[in-house]
């Protein structure tokens, strides 16, 4: 890896740091609760999550379930693209193989 490189990721992660230490300290300065008041309410959003979630799969709302078609819709489409890949890498292997047994060079 060349220097440059190491001096972008490094500054990169730098950054990262600073941003999260940053955006941490100005989230508990600015929070408009105080900090039992936070964690009481943060332990009993974690308790009721697996609730919701349950909730959520058995009746999904609409925005659920437009994320899920949207997801489904890009893994059949990324699917499709593997699938075309695979084939026209058989079909130029085939073509190879077919150039090689007949001497034939078609290029």
């Amino acid at each position: 890896m060349s220097r440059e490189a190491d001096d972008s990721i490094l500054t990169f992660l730098a950054g990262m740091a600073l941003g999260a230490i940053g955006g941490g300290l100005l989230g508990v300065l600015l929070a408009p609760k105080s900090g039992d008041e936070l964690r009481a309410d943060a332990n009993a959003f974690m308790r009721s999550l697996p609730g919701r979630v349950n909730d959520e799969l058995k009746n999904p709302n609409a925005k659920t379930r437009e994320f899920i078609d949207k997801t489904r819709y890009s893994i059949e489409n990324q699917v499709g693209k593997v699938k075309k890949d695979r084939d026209a890498d058989r079909m130029a292997k085939a073509k190879q193989a077919e150039e090689m047994a007949t001497g034939y060079d078609y290029n």
